[in-house]
């Protein structure tokens, strides 16, 4: 992984598909399938870490397993969620003392949603955040801010995002985003649903 090597730098498109990719080659517990269309003219990926190897969503839902979805690179300037995701699966395939905790879950991620935007790389685009030398655009392929698209969606990002989501139905779902220079108290924020808007299992 290029940033594993660089902390200045951060991983392209090609680059993560490739390593998923890679890994669902090299790992019976995960698989990478594509869905419908994107306005870039790319399919999206979605890899699915399931430690039994039952990739349907359907029969694992049966079974009881909880459906956890990450969505990576809404804003591809906002890498770390991206460089995040693939560390994460990669630790859980890895190393056998964390593959507990999967008996009851299963990871869906999104490795890359704004392809468009991940393809248009730049340096200039964000002028007060600090690093990676080289990251994507915010917009998409049609200048589109996908982070505003769901309800209305213009994109075809968001229309094979909602089969996606309907499909696999998850409990929770983590949208990841990077600070963009603001100066935030903390390394790491959480913005969570408000408790009114949730179903009685997650509003506790």
């Amino acid at each position: 992984m290029p940033f594993l090597q660089d902390d200045r730098t951060s991983a392209s498109y090609p680059e993560v598909i490739r390593l998923y990719e890679q890994l669902d080659s090299l790992h019976e517990a995960l698989a990478v399938r594509t869905y419908g269309d994107t306005d870039a003219g790319f399919p999206l990926h979605l890899a699915i870490l399931s430690i039994d190897g039952d990739f349907d969503p359907v029969s694992l839902r049966k079974k009881g397993k909880r459906i956890l979805f990450i969505n990576n690179a809404i804003h591809p300037g906002e890498p770390c969620g991206v460089d995040a995701t693939m560390m994460l699966l990669q630790d859980y395939l890895l190393d056998p003392a964390r593959r507990e905790a999967l008996e009851k879950v299963v990871v869906i991620a999104i490795p890359f949603y704004n392809i468009g935007g991940g393809l248009n790389r730049g340096s200039f685009s964000r002028a007060n955040q600090e690093g990676p030398i080289e990251y994507g655009f915010r917009g998409n392929a049609r200048n589109l801010d996908l982070n505003r698209d769901f309800i209305k969606c213009d994109s075809r990002n968001a229309r094979t995002f909602n089969q996606i989501f309907q499909e696999w139905q998850p409990d929770v779902f983590v949208d990841n985003h990077t600070s963009n220079g603001a100066d935030y108290q903390y390394t790491m924020t959480l913005i969570a649903s408000h408790p009114a808007k949730l179903a009685p299992p997650l509003a506790g």
